[in-house]
C-alpha cells in the first residue's frame, strides 16, 4: 500500500478524521496566502535593510499567481520572482517589460544575459523564452506537495534565499553595464 492509500485510509477511519481532513482541505489555500504575505512581508523587510538599491513591487496577475520585481533593467523588463502556477512553480529571472519583448534588440538580449547568468551562476541553467530574457527553475519548486518551502517561509529563510539569488543576478548585471533601477 503507498503512502497516498495509507493517507486515504486513516482519513476516512473515524467521522472526527473525515471531518477534519476536509476542514484542513478547505482551509489550504488560506493557509498558503497567509505565508506567501508573511513572505512578502520578509521580502520587503530585507529589501528595505539592504545596501543595494532594490525596490520591490509586488505586482499580483489575478488570483492564480503572483509575481514579485526587484528592479527594473533599463529598456529590458525587470528582475522577477514568479510562481507559474497558484503558488507553485517558482521562476527567477529576468523578465520582459511588454514594449521591449518585441524590439529589434530582445533576442540579442537574451542570447547575452542568458550567456551572462550561465556563465556565472553554479547549479543553474537559464533559458528565455517570449516573456523572459532569462529563467530558472527556482528551488524548491514543487510548492504543492514538498512542505518544505512553506517551512522556509515559517522560519524567516525564504526570503534571505530570494534575495541572494536575486543579488547575485543584480550583481552580474550591473558588472556587465545594465542599469538596473
Amino acid at each position: 500500500m503507498n503512502e497516498d492509500n495509507k493517507t486515504v485510509d486513516v482519513m476516512s477511519l473515524k467521522q472526527n478524521n473525515l471531518e477534519t481532513s476536509l476542514a484542513l482541505y478547505n482551509n489550504i489555500g488560506k493557509m498558503k496566502k497567509s505565508f506567501v504575505e508573511k513572505l512578502k512581508l520578509d521580502l520587503r523587510i530585507n529589501v528595505k535593510n539592504h545596501s543595494r538599491n532594490l525596490v520591490l513591487r509586488n505586482m499580483r496577475v489575478d488570483n492564480k499567481y503572483e509575481k514579485f520585481s526587484f528592479g527594473n533593467v533599463k529598456n529590458i523588463g525587470i528582475i522577477c520572482f514568479e510562481f507559474q502556477d497558484y503558488y507553485n512553480k517558482p521562476s527567477l529571472g529576468i523578465r520582459f517589460s511588454g514594449k521591449y519583448r518585441n524590439s529589434e534588440y530582445a533576442n540579442e538580449h537574451k542570447n547575452r544575459i542568458n550567456s551572462l547568468l550561465n556563465d556565472s551562476i553554479q547549479n543553474k541553467q537559464f533559458k528565455s523564452s517570449n516573456w523572459w530574457v532569462a529563467k530558472d527553475r527556482f528551488e524548491p519548486f514543487n510548492w504543492s506537495s514538498s512542505s518544505t518551502p512553506w517551512e522556509m517561509m515559517k522560519d524567516d529563510t525564504m526570503a534571505t534565499k530570494i534575495l541572494d539569488e536575486v543579488l547575485e543576478i543584480y550583481q552580474i548585471l550591473v558588472e556587465n553595464d545594465y542599469e538596473i533601477t
